[in-house]
């Protein structure tokens, strides 16, 4: 599976970072996530494809941001965007990442997920939490994913594939529809690329 597509499928270094330590909570939440999407796809026989998806797609909600996620995926833009505009942004937004992240995991259903237990503490107090995820070449994919808590949860706002941003990756797909057709024609370009799914 191509490293972009993977990117595209799964969930911003740019705080600066102070020392590694165990965030147990975290590292947990992660595990748990990945164990529970895997165990939930691996259900899927053929005939029942869509509905596990469905399943697949509601369970990971929660743990996603998708309102900061949007926000830093549109960058700049987002600032002039309206009410009205940045919610069917985040609509559209959530649709796409959660389609594509559960199709993505679908093709990895089989393989050994391991979750560090140390973290990397943000300065803004947001946590990072690495991973790897074992693939049929035997080549470990690298992932990180950048939580903020928020209440009794770790919400994931981003994801990192080999280094590579699953946010940074949006937004210049994001920046080049807005200088082009604006705001409103990056709501449609995603309500396009979602086939009217909601």
């Amino acid at each position: 599976m191509k490293k972009s597509a993977f990117i595209s499928a799964i969930s911003m270094g740019v705080m600066s970072i102070s020392m590694a330590f165990a965030d147990p909570a975290a590292v947990s939440q992660v595990r748990e996530n990945a164990t529970q999407i895997l165990k939930i796809l691996n259900k899927a026989n053929g005939s029942n494809d869509a509905q596990i998806r469905r399943e697949a797609e509601n369970y990971i909600t929660p743990y996603f941001d998708f309102d900061r996620m949007t926000a830093l995926a549109v960058g700049q833009p987002w600032r002039q965007a309206s009410p009205a505009q940045k919610k069917e942004l985040v609509e559209g937004f959530k649709v796409l990442i959660r389609s594509s992240y559960t199709g993505s995991m679908a093709k990895f259903r089989n393989a050994n997920v391991k979750v560090d237990d140390k973290t990397i503490d943000k300065a803004n107090g947001d946590v990072l939490v690495k991973a790897s995820v074992g693939t049929a070449d035997g080549k470990p994919v690298n992932v990180d994913f950048t939580t903020r808590k928020d209440g009794n949860k770790y919400r994931v706002y981003n994801v990192a594939v080999e280094g590579a941003s699953l946010v940074t990756v949006y937004r210049q797909q994001f920046n080049e529809t807005v200088k082009t057709k604006g705001i409103d024609g990056l709501i449609t370009e995603l309500k396009s690329k979602n086939g009217g799914k909601k």
